[in-house]
């Protein structure tokens, strides 16, 4: 079976009654073809490393975009870091990546293709857990009704067999929290994803363009406005870049 085929077949109710308290062996299984029908409904999720990758491509370009301011470059790493050459190291390393932004903005631009492709993926599998999380809820309720209402079998195996339902129950509700779990976290990387996306825009769009435009201004004009306003630019990509990093952790 394709396993997109597999993700859309609907999961199935309980039966009623749940199961046969005379069947020890349907019993131990209860709720294993639901659980299996799970297990081959689950997506692959994407590898999770994206957003972490925009975030670090991000990272570079606001390096590079330092690189003709060295002061900046020196507060930075503080005293101890200027006393270890740390800032010489810095600089020379955003003069590297000043010669590649064009360069990292193309490989941030890819990662961002890869999460919005990602994103409905992931919504979709959140929905799907969420699914699977009310039918095994469904399947463990029924085994609960039927230990209230139904009479125990007849036979020195009864206790047991009541045991062995009760454990049953256990594990598929303990399975359900798990997965309730697993789909918290699904529509919480969504809305991560969305969020580094919307900053990922702003920064392309608007705020790397103005502080392009500026510096081009201030070295034709050498006017300290343009410098003061393309370092305002450059202090709001920063700003953006440190909360992206800040969501990630």
């Amino acid at each position: 079976m394709n396993p997109d085929d597999a993700r859309m077949i609907a999961l199935p109710l309980p039966p009623s009654p749940a199961v046969a308290l005379d069947d020890p062996l349907a019993v131990a299984s209860y709720g294993a073809p639901l659980l299996a029908m799970i297990e081959q409904r689950a997506s692959m999720s994407e590898d999770g490393h994206a957003a972490a990758r925009l975030v670090a491509e991000m990272d570079n370009i606001h390096q590079a975009m330092r690189a003709h301011d060295a002061g900046a470059i020196r507060r930075s790493v503080g005293l101890l870091g200027r006393l270890l050459g740390r800032d010489v190291e810095a600089q020379a390393q955003a003069e590297r990546l000043a010669g590649q932004l064009d360069v990292c903005l193309l490989r941030a631009d890819g990662i961002v293709a890869e999460l919005q492709k990602a994103l409905p993926e992931r919504e979709q599998q959140a929905m799907r857990t969420v699914e699977a999380v009310n039918a095994i809820d469904a399947w463990a309720e029924a085994g609960e009704r039927l230990l209230q209402g139904a009479a125990p079998p007849a036979g020195a195996d009864s206790t047991s067999v009541v045991a062995a339902l009760q454990r049953r129950l256990h594990h598929l509700r303990g399975v359900a929290r798990l997965r309730a779990l697993e789909a918290s976290q699904l529509q919480l990387l969504h809305a991560q994803g969305v969020e580094l996306l919307e900053r990922y825009q702003r920064i392309r769009d608007v705020l790397l363009p103005l502080w392009r435009q500026q510096m081009l201004a201030s070295k034709a004009a050498g006017m300290s406005a343009r410098l003061a306003t393309a370092a305002d630019a450059q202090a709001r990509i920063l700003a953006e870049v440190e909360a992206m990093q800040a969501r990630l952790r």
